[in-house]
């Protein structure tokens, strides 16, 4: 399964003015802060397949089967499905085609009741694309719409591992000890592991 993000969040979970009282900092250190939170949310993200903000991802397939268990959770929408045809182009089925199968936090697709998936012309890697919206947050007007969190209280744990990275990169920026002590916080590691969804 290839993926390949389309559209990246365009704000991040947690404000820098959550961040300066968490770390007891100011403005002077905003750039180097803001970098952090990206790499912190990145890094949940990419331990858990749990995305926190708004974010579109393509999914590609060399061919359809039964279940198709889509990688990230949680799914917001499904925005688009196609098909490499017998001439060789990318077709798009249509939404009433396929069933968007919510299981908790994970989602699959699988074809309409009583159907089943079009005959692909071609077995490329990417023979078949999926689109999807993925996020605890949904984005509006470029801010979170606190409005309609999936599972906010999943989404209040994920912003407290932030959090914990965050701290810990920013007050240990260099080693100072001849070993490495510790890759990540374990109170990281282990909201990583409590948040952790099935589809990896």
């Amino acid at each position: 399964m290839l993926r390949k993000i389309i559209s990246s969040p365009r704000v991040e979970p947690v404000s820098l003015n959550e961040i300066y009282e968490h770390t007891h900092s100011g403005v002077e250190h905003e750039v180097y802060l803001a970098g952090l939170i990206t790499r912190a949310r990145a890094r949940f993200e990419q331990r858990t397949g749990r995305l926190l903000v708004q974010q579109t991802w393509q999914t590609s397939l060399p061919m359809f089967t039964n279940i198709i268990e889509l990688p990230f959770a949680p799914l917001q929408s499904v925005t688009s499905i196609q098909y490499l045809n017998t001439q060789g182009r990318y077709q798009t089925l249509e939404s009433n085609e396929y069933r968007v199968v919510e299981h908790g936090i994970t989602a699959t697709i699988t074809p309409k009741l009583g159907g089943c998936w079009p005959t692909v012309g071609y077995k490329t890697m990417d023979a078949i694309r999926i689109e999807a919206v993925y996020g605890h947050a949904p984005i509006v007007n470029n801010q979170v719409d606190v409005a309609n969190i999936i599972d906010r209280d999943k989404y209040e744990l994920a912003k407290q591992a932030i959090f914990i990275l965050v701290s810990d990169w920013f007050r240990n920026r260099e080693d100072t000890a001849p070993i490495q002590l510790y890759e990540i916080p374990n109170a990281f590691k282990a909201i990583c592991t409590e948040l952790s969804v099935d589809v990896l």
